[in-house]
């Protein structure tokens, strides 16, 4: 009895084990390993400061290869804080801090409780300092060149009556036209690329 007992025990111990075996691998979880594959990249790719070359010749360029006098999306406020010094003024809304800079020709919007860039705004007032075709597009928002530099199918909405983005998820850029009274202006917006 005891033998076959063993037998059995053995029996159950070897089908357990072949039936493991014969399961199909499960995948480790994907979604860390994809966001830390994606902040790698994020992290290698070069990056293209705005006021120093003209991005609009930078073939495939997104917004994570763009920084603002070395801001970049995903920055911490302590190096917001040393590449830009301190905000002319900070609004705070529900969720995010927005400040200003270079006399309001930079805005950089960060997030509250993680306190992180997540969006980079550069206006007509910055035109002068950013270089190349860059500088014509705040001025004067000419559409040739938007759709020659980033793309010939940007998705266009009026989020209010005077407002007019161009959009390119993919590549996290939008071109946004507010026209006032007497008056407009043009801004490069910076967001995460929507993947």
């Amino acid at each position: 009895m005891n033998s076959t007992v063993l037998r059995g025990f053995a029996s159950v111990l070897v089908f357990m084990f072949c039936a493991r075996c014969a399961e199909a691998p499960k995948p480790a979880s994907a979604p860390p390993a994809t966001l830390a594959s994606a902040e790698k990249s994020a992290a290698s790719a070069t990056l293209y400061d705005l006021s120093k070359e003209d991005i609009t010749k930078i073939p495939g360029i997104t917004s994570r290869n763009i920084t603002v006098e070395g801001v970049k999306l995903g920055d911490r406020t302590r190096d917001v804080d040393k590449l830009l010094g301190n905000p002319i003024k900070t609004e705070t809304l529900q969720r995010h801090y927005r400040s200003a800079y270079r006399n309001h020709g930079i805005y950089i919007e960060i997030d509250k409780f993680a306190g992180k860039v997540t969006a980079i705004y550069v206006n007509t007032n910055y035109y002068k300092q950013a270089k190349g075709a860059l500088s014509d597009l705040l001025a004067y928002g000419k559409m040739d060149l938007l759709k020659q530099s980033f793309g010939e199918n940007p998705v266009e909405s009026k989020p209010e009556v005077t407002t007019t983005v161009w959009s390119y998820p993919d590549k996290g850029i939008q071109l946004v036209h507010i026209k006032q009274e007497g008056t407009a202006s043009y801004t490069l917006k910076l967001v995460a690329p929507k993947v």
